[in-house]
């Protein structure tokens, strides 16, 4: 899961700590968190592509990632 926290620590570096403590003790959070991974890896992905439908690719995983950003701010700030 290490190398599944990199992008969270990223975004959330004050809350690095808290954020270890919950994916350790909450498996919720801990799907949150590598649910995030995998949609900054598409969204990266998509903007990469020179495919038809990767603008529209990339507008869904940035709401995504917006919407898991919120959820994942909304459980450290339960903390």
């Amino acid at each position: 899961m290490v190398d599944k926290l990199h992008h969270i620590l990223k975004r959330f570096p004050k809350n690095s700590e808290s954020i270890r403590l919950l994916i350790a003790e909450n498996p919720e959070f801990h799907a949150l968190c590598k649910d995030y991974d995998d949609c900054i890896h598409a969204w990266q992905f998509w903007g990469q592509s020179t495919a038809s439908e990767a603008e529209t690719r990339v507008k869904e995983y940035r709401t995504l990632v917006e919407e898991l950003e919120k959820e994942i701010d909304e459980a450290l700030r339960a903390l």
